[in-house]
């Protein structure tokens, strides 16, 4: 026969929904896609505009970066692994637990997690949902020991000591991976530990306690006003579709947005200034080449990512500037010759890219070291 506390317990886990868990999983894919708008998760102009945690900005005020972090992640493998463990321990301690508390376990252990990785690692950026996992881990390790008696044997796998493999494998990974930050996880596995340790777990048929939901509504609020926080300043990347393919694939590709932009431009001027020379020599063996090299950029162009509004704009009239360059290699291919008409083309093509590049240059010096680009010497 099962002892009527086993059946309490069997009865919280089971009938209780875990509603924030879904919720917090959904908000992380949620903001990783509005990243890819962005540029992409791995791309550093869009990491800070989003909030990842860094020093310097923490030290000048922007105290969201301890908050955010949590709901950010860097590549399609940091949200893959996060997410599915989320999904697993997520729903185990919220059933046990309750949403209020779960809300408090959730933000307050990944606040612990990047504040640990401020005092322990300064020098390095952050992100990720790490931190209030291993917090959740700590809760389960706590809760286990503490109500060791009303746990089901079956259960006691998943919860208690049963837990410590799984913790202690994390950490190994954790010091054998470089770029992971451990600090963080075991700045969260404390605090989950410690709250544990003072919170109590909701009972079968226990309404929710009113300070509980009160911290709860406190800590969702924070939440919130860190995001508003981060929408308000932000002066990353311009949110395009044309980000979003880049953005997506990057944990298949090398390079960031901003050097798939910084090479669309180079490539582009690479291939007007050698067929501005090309033409003005009357090279016409050389057309063909200058033909393919001229119309590779050209697409280049096309799919440059967005970065901001009068980035495009320019981007823009350097398109057109090529698109022009192409048609005037075709109509001097086709006259088997540089023309009067077609050499005062040349001249017209190159002072209006001299005027585009110009504007860029003045842009980079305005607004370049935003993205992380700078004006090369050549060009």
């Amino acid at each position: 026969m099962i002892p009527e506390n086993h059946l309490q317990f069997l009865q919280a886990v089971w009938t209780r929904r875990p509603t924030f868990t879904y919720f917090f999983f959904g908000l992380n894919i949620f903001i990783f896609i509005v990243m890819a708008f962005a540029g992409g998760s791995t791309n550093e102009p869009t990491l800070m505009a989003f909030g990842v945690k860094s020093n310097a900005e923490i030290a000048n005020g922007q105290w969201w970066r301890f908050v955010t972090p949590i709901f950010l992640h860097i590549g399609l493998l940091h949200i893959l692994f996060n997410s599915y463990a989320l999904w697993v321990v997520g729903p185990q301690v919220e059933k046990l637990y309750g949403g209020a508390r779960f809300v408090i376990f959730y933000v307050l252990t990944g606040v612990a997690g990047v504040a640990a990785s401020y005092f322990y690692h300064p020098e390095n950026q952050s992100a990720g949902a790490s931190g209030a996992i291993f917090g959740l881990f700590g809760v389960l390790l706590v809760f286990g020991i503490r109500h060791r008696r009303d746990i089901p044997p079956f259960f006691k796998r998943a919860v208690g000591t049963g837990v410590l493999p799984v913790i202690l494998i994390n950490l190994v990974i954790g010091f054998s991976i470089a770029v992971i930050d451990n600090s963080a996880h075991i700045g969260g596995l404390l605090a989950g530990a410690a709250l544990a340790a003072i919170i109590p777990f909701q009972r079968p048929g226990e309404n929710e306690n009113a300070f509980f939901t009160s911290v709860q509504i406190a800590v969702l609020s924070l939440v919130a006003v860190s995001f508003f926080a981060v929408w308000k300043n932000y002066d990353g990347p311009n949110l395009s579709v044309r980000n979003v393919g880049r953005g997506f694939t990057q944990i298949l590709t090398t390079g960031s947005t901003t050097d798939d932009f910084i090479n669309a431009i180079n490539n582009a001027q690479t291939a007007f200034q050698n067929s501005t020379e090309g033409l003005k020599e009357g090279r016409l063996d050389r057309l063909n080449a200058l033909k393919a090299e001229t119309a590779k950029s050209i697409d280049q162009l096309r799919k440059s990512p967005s970065l901001a509004p009068e980035a495009d704009q320019l981007t823009a009239a350097l398109l057109k500037v090529m698109q022009d360059q192409y048609a005037l290699i075709q109509e001097v291919q086709r006259a088997g010759t540089v023309t009067f008409a077609s050499g005062r083309l040349i001249k017209q093509n190159a002072d209006q890219y001299a005027s585009v590049m110009t504007r860029f240059s003045n842009w980079v010096q305005k607004d370049g070291a935003r993205y992380g680009i700078q004006m090369g010497k050549d060009h």
